[in-house]
């Protein structure tokens, strides 16, 4: 039985590692690790949000604890927040592509240039010296030097592309236009009558409770406890 169940795994994991898609996938990832990391990262977090922006949805549809009324507009809002989180993700994340590398030179120019690997080339000759071996005269480690740099540049990308999706476009851009986004959504549907239908028992109940509340009590007599008789109760019936 084992067996069996091994050996049908391993023909699917076959089949999927000998797919187009994959060997697409695995091609990309060959030619710009970075950029495909970037990506493929990029692509899980809005397939997450978009099956949860469905999840919503359908939560807000079915869910008996909010008004019927109200079910339609709760929804819409759940829709429009998750459709915009991941047009920005997206929008953020290949903008930012852009300029990631400007910025990473603006900032790190005082550690990647070109005297910077004059003295790093003259600090190897130093330490080669104090070890007693060759010292090289034309010892070249642009080469190296740029490698360094190049793998740096790859991951300040990186972050700073998943960063500028994730927390600028989810958590500041998107918040930012919701919101009015919202308000012009409920706006609009109270203006069709949208959220409640008009005189409800609700809202006679309301307007009954208020014309109740405006209507001015009779003053209740009261008892004259000042007298010097102490028949009470004579007195009270005096009254009426």
């Amino acid at each position: 039985m084992i067996n069996k169940v091994l050996s049908v795994t391993s023909k699917a994991i076959g089949a999927v590692e000998k797919s187009k898609p994959l060997q697409w996938a695995e091609r990309k990832f060959r030619e710009d690790p970075e950029k495909a990391l970037g990506i493929a990262t990029v692509a899980s977090i809005v397939i997450k949000d978009g099956v949860g922006c469905y999840k919503y949805v359908t939560q807000s549809m079915n869910n008996k604890k909010i008004p019927e009324e109200k079910r339609k507009f709760v929804a819409a809002l759940d829709l429009t927040n998750g459709v915009l989180m991941i047009l920005a993700q997206i929008g953020m994340f290949f903008a930012m592509r852009k300029f990631s590398e400007p910025i990473f030179n603006k900032l790190f120019k005082k550690s990647f240039n070109a005297e910077n690997a004059k003295n790093i080339a003259s600090k190897i000759r130093m330490q080669q010296q104090q070890a007693g071996q060759v010292v090289s005269r034309k010892l070249n480690i642009e080469k190296e030097y740029n490698n360094v740099k190049s793998d740096a540049l790859k991951l300040f990308k990186f972050v700073a592309d998943i960063a500028a999706a994730t927390i600028i476009g989810k958590r500041v851009i998107v918040p930012f236009i919701a919101t009015p986004l919202a308000a012009k959504v409920k706006q609009k549907m109270d203006m069709h009558g949208g959220l409640a239908p008009k005189n409800s028992e609700g809202d006679k109940q309301t307007e009954q409770e208020k014309n109740e509340a405006s209507t001015v009590k009779p003053e209740v007599h009261k008892l004259d406890i000042t007298t010097t008789n102490t028949n009470l109760l004579k007195r009270y019936y005096n009254y009426h």
